[in-house]
């Protein structure tokens, strides 16, 4: 069993056990303890099962979420962009960290969310260093 009931804010991929001996590729975004948003192999779940759905729901079945990442294409341009705001290489890492209040070693193992944080700071540690020049 999980427990789902302690998923922080975010957005989450898991492969959910089906029918006929494959898995469904699911997403769920998750806000306030609540499942707001969610895919089924890349549809939009709509319907009245699907807004009543509470992550203790979810518990009873045996899947683990993982947090959706950005993945290496758009790490990629996130180091593109920091280094536009001259960022050097390693700085990219202790901004994220600075932003993020945590380590950082990848980012392409940020979640969406993360990776805006971590643009914004960037941006606004930026717009300080050229207001203090």
């Amino acid at each position: 069993m999980n427990d789902t009931t302690t998923l922080e804010d975010g957005t989450y991929s898991y492969a959910r056990p089906a029918m006929w001996g494959r898995e469904d590729a699911m997403t769920t975004t998750v806000q306030g303890g609540q499942l707001v948003a969610g895919t089924l192999n890349g549809q939009p779940m709509t319907g009245h099962c699907w807004k009543g759905c509470t992550l203790a729901d979810l518990t009873y079945l045996p899947f683990t979420f993982e947090r959706a990442t950005i993945g290496n294409a758009r790490a990629s341009r996130l180091h593109l962009i920091l280094s536009r705001l001259g960022l050097g290489h390693a700085d990219h890492y202790r901004a994220a960290s600075a932003a993020l209040g945590r380590m950082v070693a990848s980012l392409a193992a940020l979640s969406e969310q993360e990776a805006r944080k971590v643009w914004n700071h960037a941006r606004a540690l930026r717009l300080a260093y050229q207001l203090a020049a």
